[in-house]
């Protein structure tokens, strides 16, 4: 469930959503460590004179208030808001409002990808709410990470994949960084730039264990450098042409 705020109104459970890790605002982190703080920081550095920004799959709402306290004038949406301030968007069926059809200076889609069955044509329902140079942000689990890459050896899925991230959270598509790259592209953006972001779940002995896993990987040559925290997430920016 989703906690009030004083921007809630009505609350409702919703079975797409990962768990919560946190709050900001009394709003409920439903993204890996560190993916919010570092949206916010890219954000910022595409739009230093703030702007208006759809935000596509706001979830709880919590990187909306982020958003909203660093200057901008942010519209959040998703398929299934859990409060009245956050407006309802389908973008695999967009039915377009006065607030949500733009235009935008930025849409913003964090972690939501991987939750739709046709990532390609919600790119292309994103690049319509955009003028010519208007920026993009989009983020997703970074499956190449070595993390992943051994699980996906080991189990047959990478982190956050798999049988029981299916159904909860709903993980259902897979987006390695050059494939979520060229669906960027052909939606009609160029000036992509890749970086990775965001830390694991793991708390504990399990973080210790994740930790010597990832040293050893290291040793072995296989090792990513990561833009913020341990590069769990990719992230994608963009500008529409």
């Amino acid at each position: 469930m989703c906690q009030g705020g004083p921007m809630a109104g009505v609350e409702q459970r919703s079975g797409r959503r990962t768990a919560a890790h946190g709050y900001y605002a009394g709003h409920s982190v439903h993204a890996a460590p560190g993916v919010h703080e570092y949206a916010v920081e890219l954000v910022r550095a595409a739009l230093p004179q703030g702007g208006r920004v759809l935000e596509v799959g706001a979830g709880c709402g919590a990187l909306a208030l982020r958003l909203r306290d660093a200057g901008l004038d942010v519209v959040p949406t998703d398929l299934d808001p859990p409060h009245d301030w956050i407006h309802r968007l389908d973008l695999d069926d967009p039915q377009w409002t006065d607030e949500t059809q733009g235009p935008f200076d930025m849409v913003v889609c964090v972690e939501t990808l991987e939750h739709v069955e046709n990532p390609r044509q919600v790119l292309r329902s994103i690049r319509s709410l955009l003028r010519p140079g208007d920026k993009l942000l989009v983020s997703t689990p970074n499956v190449t990470h070595p993390h992943s890459r051994l699980k996906m050896l080991l189990r047959g899925a990478p982190y956050i994949f798999g049988p029981k991230h299916y159904h909860q959270p709903g993980h259902i598509t897979i987006l390695p960084d050059w494939m979520l790259t060229e669906h960027v592209r052909l939606a009609g953006f160029g000036s992509i730039e890749v970086r990775t972001g965001g830390d694991t779940f793991y708390r504990g002995v399990v973080r210790l264990a994740y930790r010597v896993e990832i040293a050893l990987l290291a040793l072995l040559g296989v090792r990513q450098r990561a833009d913020s925290g341990q590069g769990i997430c990719t992230f994608v920016t963009a500008v529409a042409v």
